[in-house]
């Protein structure tokens, strides 16, 4: 959101669109964009045969940015509706704390957005951790206007 300060804003003037924002924003940005799994069966992926027991590298990433599945699926959309990303896994592989992480994402952006109505990025780049598998923040300089001030 410190990236897309309309879409921020947006938030702010219209709260009730906060649970398809944190959707949105789990699709636009998953902590995890990658996924190992081991093929239960024969079968078929994108005209290539894979083997029981054979390893399959599933890059969630570009899967929630697949035009097939999204409509422009590198513009931040906020309203977009009928999203199914793959943030949380799928099946039985799916995330047992994907309901209380959106509601963490829900409250804690809802806080941020009212308590801190001019937060924006300040300094040099944000900088990720060097993982190929979770995306986190190592170094993240925002500024805004401290309460009262």
């Amino acid at each position: 959101l410190l990236r897309h300060p309309h879409a921020a804003d947006r938030l702010r003037t219209r709260p009730d669109l906060m649970p398809a924002a944190v959707e949105e924003l789990l699709r636009y940005d998953a902590p995890v964009h990658l996924m190992l799994r081991r093929a239960r069966h024969d079968l078929e992926l994108a005209g290539r045969a894979i083997a029981p027991g054979q390893t399959v590298l599933l890059v969630c990433g570009a899967a929630n940015r697949d035009p097939a599945a999204f409509p422009d699926p590198h513009v931040l959309d906020l309203e977009r509706s009928g999203t199914r990303h793959i943030a949380f896994g799928h099946g039985p592989h799916f995330c047992l704390g994907a309901a209380l992480a959106r509601l963490e994402g829900e409250v804690a952006l809802g806080a941020l957005l009212t308590r801190f109505p001019d937060l924006r990025l300040d300094g040099p780049e944000p900088q990720w951790q060097r993982s190929l598998n979770f995306r986190g923040l190592t170094r993240l300089d925002v500024r805004f206007t401290p309460a009262g001030g």
